[in-house]
């Protein structure tokens, strides 16, 4: 591989180190974060009369899906108290996928050093003989 090659690998190489400063900012948020998620759900009540028997207009409900070591539940709250854990949870899911991209940042870096090892190998001074054996 010749100089250029190498030039641009550093290039990308330096361009991974700058995105990681970025991915890493969840991390110095200060916010409380919580594992799980707000979100809305539609249901229907059971009741043969109600008006979501059709299907069509069915009732609404907030609810608080708590993330547990041995799984999810998932707990009605009012709007005041989806107000308080909703940034909670968006805190939680930013700094999941901090780690989620941090994961697949660490890969593409290991490649990239990878091919760098690959265009900075030499086999000068070797034997002719050594020289005819992979290098690892």
């Amino acid at each position: 591989m010749d100089q250029d090659s190498l030039a641009k690998l550093r290039q990308q190489l330096r361009a991974k180190l700058n995105a990681l400063e970025h991915m890493l900012a969840p991390a110095f948020e200060r916010d409380p974060l919580f594992p799980g998620s707000v979100h809305t759900s539609k249901h229907r009540c059971g009741k043969s009369w109600c008006h979501c028997a059709d299907g069509h207009s069915l009732h609404e409900a907030v609810r608080l899906q708590i993330r547990f070591h041995d799984g999810l539940t998932n707990r009605s709250v009012s709007e005041q108290e989806a107000v308080f854990w909703k940034p909670r949870t968006e805190a939680y899911r930013r700094l999941r996928k901090a780690a989620q991209s941090i994961r697949k940042w660490q890969k593409e870096v290991s490649q990239l050093l990878e091919r760098i090892e690959r265009a900075r190998r030499s086999v000068e001074g070797l034997s002719e003989e050594d020289r005819k054996r992979p290098l690892r």
